[in-house]
């Protein structure tokens, strides 16, 4: 087949059929030839093309192009800029600007000075896909972000209760097999089994915690309704705490408020199982942070009722705003839970506690917010329980919140949906059980509380499955909007100038055991972890180390400013200032001060670029959570004998 050209086709009916805009400019950038396209594109004629494209320009991009445009102008030299127009359709163009040769000049006529081709086309479509793409780009790179800090909060609150179990494990060892039975402390074993397990309880709660919270993820946790009494059922998860009310020596009350009763709460459909999770978490946080107040120390569980969905409680306990999303993973609605009337079951738990900041608050129920270690210390745990908890909430028809004022307090409050029924055909017992690990810890907290007469000093939990009725002001629904105090004075612990508690050292009363490596050496031990702060420094000192404590990285560098330490242990996460920052300060300061202090990093992440962050700032070595005492030792020994060569051969 053969094609004729029609030699009648002018040059402006070829341009017109472009599918970019093009104009042919002279040196004064005024329009000399333009084809529709370009029309199309900047529908505002006029000879200035300066002043006919820039007005196609969006707002949000004009002081970027319009700069751009006029310091190329100036210099006469090829520009390229992409830009959002102001069309009501979107659109994304990209704009060329090029000077054209002398040969091409000469074809239009127009004598010297020089002329310029611009091209103008519609990006839209590949703008978009850039912007999914990058978008998506984001979202993976957060995702890694996220996983990364989930990771290093499950290494870190597993590994890090596994050092205090390793080194209570070496005491227990040593008591058995380096003493006579005649030496032996009961105390000593008694309180290292305990130890471990308080360590234990909390890396299954994790574990527990890690699996629920993969499983509310992934949406793959169905909830299991039985016939249950909630005030009733509730006593189940609160007895496995009275051993610790009792040895913290805190005043615990469980109370029903007037509402339960005035809504004729009896038997209904629920999942005690998983709201007793939710009661668990919350109250062993209780128990955690009114153990650090001097007095009063006082816990009250209480339970009330709504026949309408709870706006709030007293005292301004406001529930965050659900949403829809989380309305529609209310799972009370189907067939199994039956056809009773709906009503929602209130508990809130008060107490006298060291209390929570109002920014923290804020963070406290978020996903991965809390996934970091260094939060630990302050809000108690992971933050991942939290989390769980309310994912649990949502799925159970409910919702939960805090009010809390520093130093004076918190109240958790969380209600859930549930549906009336009665007894008829017998009970079903839907009450949570008490798992074999939790069995044996309380057996050996009760034990501990028995060899230390904490039993004839401290009543007993009242905990009745049939709770006082009162009008208990927290349990509420419709709570007022005014703050919540408690009377309480935090008493804080004896402390140096700078903040860091000192123990004596406590040396071995025979020089030559062979279990004296320590000579004097002065260490400050920087743990956020009261725990492991406490063992640690202990086994330390008997090992003839004069061992200084510090709670945070910020506690540490004060210290050592003022009197250098010649070894620091530094823990990589904690708050206020992690071991990182702390040590990039230090050194800092020893670059105008002289000097070198050898700092031992001490973590429980394992991850390369972790290692490499900690060395960067200045570690001079790490050791891994869990360690054993010796191992410890070996590189404190090693570490201050390095510098005090060093300084002998300066």
């Amino acid at each position: 087949m053969t094609f004729t050209f029609n030699q009648n086709v002018s040059a402006q009916q070829l341009a017109d059929i472009l599918p970019n805009g093009v104009a042919i400019l002279t040196h004064r950038y005024e329009l000399v030839s333009v084809n529709r396209r370009f029309r199309e594109l900047i529908p505002y004629p006029s000879i200035n093309f300066s002043e006919c494209w820039l007005r196609s320009v969006h707002p949000d991009d004009y002081d970027r192009v319009s700069a751009g445009y006029r310091e190329v102008a100036t210099s006469k030299q090829p520009l390229r800029l992409e830009y959002h127009t102001r069309d009501p359709n979107s659109i994304w163009c990209v704009m060329t600007l090029e000077r054209l040769d002398d040969k091409d000049v000469q074809c239009f006529g127009l004598g010297e000075g020089g002329l310029f081709i611009c091209t103008i086309a519609d990006i839209t479509p590949e703008k978009k896909a850039e912007l999914v793409q990058k978008q998506a780009a984001e979202e993976a790179q957060e995702r890694k972000k996220q996983q990364e800090r989930f990771i290093d909060m499950i290494s870190h609150e597993i590994r890090n209760p596994l050092s205090a179990i390793v080194h209570c494990t070496e005491d227990i060892q040593e008591a058995i097999y380096n003493k006579k039975p005649e030496e032996i402390s009961a105390m000593d074993i008694t309180e290292a089994t305990e130890t471990i397990s308080l360590c234990i309880r909390h890396q299954k709660k994790i574990v527990n915690d890690v699996l629920t919270f993969s499983k509310l993820d992934a949406s793959m946790l169905p909830l299991s309704p039985r016939k249950v009494q909630p005030q009733r059922h509730l006593t189940i998860p609160m007895a496995i705490f009275r051993p610790e009310l009792r040895k913290q020596r805190i005043h615990f009350e469980y109370k029903a408020d007037v509402s339960y009763a005035e809504c004729g709460i009896n038997w209904v459909m629920g999942d005690l199982d998983r709201m007793g999770q939710v009661l668990v978490n919350i109250l062993s946080n209780a128990i955690k942070f009114t153990a650090k107040s001097e007095s009063p120390r006082s816990i009250r569980v209480s339970v009330g009722a709504s026949l309408e969905r709870p706006p709030s409680y007293p005292p301004n306990i406001v529930f965050f705003d659900s949403g829809e999303s989380a309305l529609r993973q209310d799972a009370t609605d189907k067939p199994e839970w039956g056809s009773g009337g709906i009503a929602y079951i209130m508990v809130a738990v008060k107490d006298s506690g060291i209390g929570v900041t109002e920014q923290a608050q804020k963070r406290l129920f978020e996903r991965f917010n809390q996934a970091t270690p260094k939060t630990e210390s302050i809000y108690g745990g992971s933050g991942l329980g939290l989390n769980v908890c309310r994912k649990l909430c949502h799925l159970h028809g409910g919702e939960i919140g805090v009010s809390s004022k520093e130093s004076q307090g918190s109240t958790f409050g969380f209600f859930f949906k549930v549906r009336r029924t009665t007894n008829e055909g017998g009970e079903v017992d839907g009450s949570p059980s008490v798992s074999a690990i939790d069995k044996l810890c309380v057996d050996i907290q009760s034990l501990g509380n028995k060899i230390r007469g904490v039993d004839q000093t401290t009543e007993e939990p009242q905990i009745p499955e049939s709770p006082p009725e009162d009008s208990v002001f927290e349990a509420q629904p419709g709570g007022l909007k005014y703050g919540h105090t408690v009377d309480t004075q935090i008493i804080a612990s004896e402390v140096n100038n700078h903040g860091i508690k000192r123990a004596k050292p406590n040396h071995p009363s025979h020089p030559n055991d062979e279990k004296l490596t320590g000579d004097g050496q002065r260490i400050l031990l920087v743990e956020d972890n009261i725990i492991n702060r406490r063992i640690i420094s202990r086994k330390l000192n008997t090992l003839g180390f004069n061992i200084s404590e510090a709670s945070n990285g910020k506690e540490a560098v004060d210290a050592n400013q003022n009197d250098p330490f010649d070894c620091i242990l530094m823990d990589q996460q904690m708050p206020v200032m992690d071991g990182n920052c702390a040590t990039k300060a230090i050194r800092d300061i020893e670059k105008e001060s002289g000097g070198h202090v050898p700092i031992l990093g001490v973590t429980a992440n394992v991850r390369e670029e972790q290692q490499q962050e900690m060395m960067g700032a200045g570690m001079d070595d790490i050791i891994y959570k869990p360690y054993g005492t010796q191992e410890l030792v070996k590189k404190i020994n090693y570490m201050v004998s390095k510098r005090d060569a060093a300084g002998k051969r300066l």
